[in-house]
């Protein structure tokens, strides 16, 4: 015995406006940042390499910029030309005690220093750049 589909009594309605503008945000905000962000997993494993920052301990997580000039946010992580190395402690202590966070400046000038001298194309340039970008806020 072959069953027939089951017929629906009510139509389907359409999603509501707000939940499609959120979805055409969601999905315009992914492509424009996948397009326009650094990302290098060979630049952060290098980082990892590097001793903490503040305290001179290894090894160390490859700490992204928080906070500061608008380049991470909400669910947004910063480029990985803006990470630098901080041991689990510290990196614990910063993201608890907004004080920490004025460090941030030096410590990535001094990672992008030893990133440019290890590292050509686009890598160097990606660097190259975040320390132009970071003198330019500094100097604001």
């Amino acid at each position: 015995m072959k069953r027939s589909a089951i017929q629906r009594k009510s139509p389907l309605r359409a999603k509501s406006p707000m939940k499609r503008k959120l979805a055409q945000r969601a999905k315009k905000n992914a492509q424009r940042g996948a397009e326009s962000r650094f990302r290098s997993p060979d630049y952060l494993a290098w980082v990892r390499t590097l001793p903490c920052c503040a305290c001179g301990v290894s090894p160390c997580d490859a700490h992204h910029m928080v906070g500061m000039y608008g380049v991470g946010g909400m669910g947004l992580k910063a480029e990985d030309s803006m990470a630098m190395p901080l041991c689990r402690a510290c990196h614990m202590e910063l993201h608890r005690e907004p004080g920490w966070l004025q460090h941030q400046p030096r410590w990535l000038r001094h990672t992008i220093a030893l990133g440019m001298q290890e590292f050509g194309g686009e890598i160097h340039q990606a660097l190259r750049e975040a320390l132009a970008f970071i003198n330019e806020r500094e100097a604001a």
